[in-house]
């Protein structure tokens, strides 16, 4: 299992891939009401077997309530497709860039199916707290988009270019702003070839006030980056121009203030909607790079730590060939969770 525990909040989350059960436990959350139809299409957005490159594995992923008190919850999902015969030829060889080594370093893990406990599965049980999170936020006017700015070599809009809440909340078929059927051929391409490729995923907050946040270790970028650094293959995080930044001058990555009305806004957004660790009041935006997926059908190098030689292995089973396309309402969900710890809702 594994715990995060904010200012507010705690999240544990538990189960492995390829067990009975995986479930979430979240504590000092704002009392709630569940929207159970909303948070299955939030959790729909996050399952496997629905094309664009994503693994043939369909799990329900139907949240069980096991209890709901003043804040305090806990939600089981159960396990169904497992198919652990397709790791039988694994055992003791970690596959290149998956946690399957430095697990055995840790704890003597020698069992690879799925990824156990390092499984992006447990993402599942993430969405469910995140979701909540989201529809708390969401009753107070704060509302989180995430969606794919770049798919391997395609690049789309971002929001660099410049973009409205209403452009996001069009998306339809592919969860892209602009070069959808570009950015599914590549994810395509690379399945084909046995394959996988990385993407770049943004994130957008509308609607969050002035305020929110401190300085130093409790600043709003650090937590909300803890978290998003949490979700399985993500490599880099950015907010704002972020490393664009270090090229230009002051003059330039200044974001002027001004009144619109009684309301202080700034001319730009270089910053991404936070200054010294708290937000100001402009959208908050950030962007995500998530590594390609590690599993994939090609011929790889790796140890046998039984014989303790070098064997070559090919992975079989099922798996994404853009894991970003699924991570997106997680993406979602680490954000809100880092909001709502905020206390923005109080």
């Amino acid at each position: 299992m594994s715990k995060w525990k904010g200012e507010r909040l705690s999240v544990e989350i538990y189960g492995t891939s390829h067990g009975e059960k995986i479930g979430v436990v979240g504590k000092g959350f704002p009392a709630f009401t569940v929207d159970e139809e909303e948070l299955a299409r939030f959790m729909k957005r996050r399952q496997g077997g629905q094309g664009m490159g994503s693994t043939p594995r369909k799990e329900e992923d139907k949240p069980e309530f096991l209890y709901v008190e003043n804040g305090d919850f806990e939600a089981v999902i159960y396990n169904k497709q497992q198919r652990s015969g397709d790791y039988n030829d694994l055992y003791g060889k970690p596959r290149p860039s998956h946690a399957d080594y430095c697990s055995f370093i840790k704890d003597g893990t020698l069992d690879y199916r799925g990824g156990g406990r390092f499984s992006a599965r447990l993402t599942a049980p993430v969405c469910i707290a995140g979701g909540i999170a989201k529809q708390i936020l969401e009753k107070k006017n704060i509302r989180v988009y995430a969606y794919l700015s770049a798919v391997g070599r395609v690049a789309g809009k971002s929001y660099k270019d410049g973009v409205t809440e209403e452009e996001i909340k069009s998306m339809a078929d592919f969860p892209s702003l602009t070069k959808k059927k570009e950015m599914a051929e590549e994810i395509e391409n690379a399945r084909m070839d046995g394959d996988s490729v990385g993407a770049v995923c943004e994130c957008v907050v509308f609607g969050l006030p002035a305020g929110v946040g401190n300085d130093y270790f409790e600043g709003l970028e650090g937590d909300i980056a803890r978290l998003l650094y949490a979700v399985p293959a993500v490599k880099g995080v950015e907010f704002g121009s972020g490393f664009e930044l270090a090229s230009m001058k002051g003059s330039q990555a200044n974001d002027p203030f001004y009144y619109d009305g009684e309301t202080v806004k700034t001319k730009t957004n270089h910053a991404g909607g936070i200054n010294g660790g708290i937000s100001n009041g402009m959208p908050l935006t950030m962007r995500i790079a998530f590594r390609p997926t590690p599993s994939i059908g090609k011929e790889q190098q790796t140890v046998d730590l039984i014989g303790k030689n070098n064997v070559t292995i090919k992975i079989a089973g099922r798996h994404d060939s853009c894991v970003a396309v699924r991570a997106l309402p997680v993406v979602e969900s680490m954000v809100c969770l880092a909001l709502l710890d905020k206390g923005v809702t109080l």
